[in-house]
């Protein structure tokens, strides 16, 4: 195994509990409306017949890992997590859908993979940034490391998100509040705050790793009021959007008592009849030479 990713003691902290049980059901819902919304696990690509083993980055629960396994019986499928509760939690389905093919193991990623080199024959990283923002540069290294553990010919797949777009004041208010947040701490690639901006250094990382072949395909989830997706979102962002509170107030934008009237005033526009919003989403993947 190769050196880990060095990551300096004040960055190497989670942004969400990952031993937290709402978040754990967050994570699991999110899970399930990104799959649907994007056709499948593994939409994007058309010829699998070379993937064997499949490894899935910061699983959670589980939820992918397990979609994988059903859609794919031939196929054994890997989820690493942080989260001691998230990885029992995942065992226990895979235990009670009887999916011999789907494992886990307790694996803090920026410690690096507890892998050997070329193990797997696909590697998928999906939705990271929101516990890395707390380690934004340690993106380069850790693409890397999915690289090492990846055969030769195998698959690199990254998939991030950018913050939603509403046209309702209070949601817009509080993304802005957060993302400047962020963008105080230093762990934003956007300059002016307005967004992450992290899909548009997808493909660079996966350059930068090596990767031959490197594609994007980019989604568009309608969360508005009356749409597939609108419950979902709307569960995922009152955890969320809770979990958001302390950096905002740590970093003296606003006030507890501003942040708990405006979150609520943000969950009332969600669900409002009038609320309307596009989540958007891009994949990123490429091939080890």
């Amino acid at each position: 195994m190769s050196t880990p990713p060095h990551i300096p003691s004040d960055q190497n902290a989670y942004f969400t509990d990952p031993e937290n049980a709402a978040e754990m059901a967050r994570l699991t819902r999110q899970a399930r409306m990104l799959t649907q919304a994007m056709g499948g696990p593994l939409a994007e690509q058309t010829s699998l017949e070379q993937v064997h083993d499949v490894l899935d980055i910061a699983c959670g629960p589980g939820e992918w890992v397990l979609e994988m396994a059903r859609r794919y019986p031939n196929k054994r499928v890997t989820g690493i997590d942080v989260s001691h509760l998230m990885i029992e939690y995942a065992r226990f389905q895979a235990q009670q859908q009887q999916q011999d093919n789907a494992s886990f193991k307790e694996v803090n990623i920026l410690d690096g993979l507890d892998f050997p080199d070329a193990s797997f024959d696909l590697v998928n990283a999906r939705l990271l940034a929101s516990f890395l923002f707390r380690t934004i540069n340690a993106w380069p290294d850790l693409v890397q490391e999915y690289v090492r553990v990846t055969r030769p010919g195998g698959i690199i797949r990254l998939t991030e998100c950018e913050w939603p777009i509403s046209a309702n004041q209070a949601m817009e208010r509080y993304s802005a509040l957060s993302l400047k947040a962020i963008q105080i701490t230093g762990n934003i690639f956007s300059p002016d705050g307005r967004q992450t901006s992290v899909t548009p250094m997808l493909g660079s990382f996966l350059r930068r790793a090596g990767c031959q072949d490197v594609q994007v395909h980019a989604y568009a989830v309608d969360c508005s009021n009356g749409s597939a997706f609108h419950q979902s979102f709307y569960e995922d962002m009152r955890t969320f959007m809770k979990l958001l509170q302390p950096m905002m107030v740590q970093t003296g934008l606003i006030t507890q008592e501003e942040a708990d009237k405006l979150y609520q005033k943000a969950l009332e526009e969600v669900q409002s009849d009038n609320f309307n919003c596009l989540w958007f989403y891009l994949t990123a993947w490429g091939r080890r030479p």
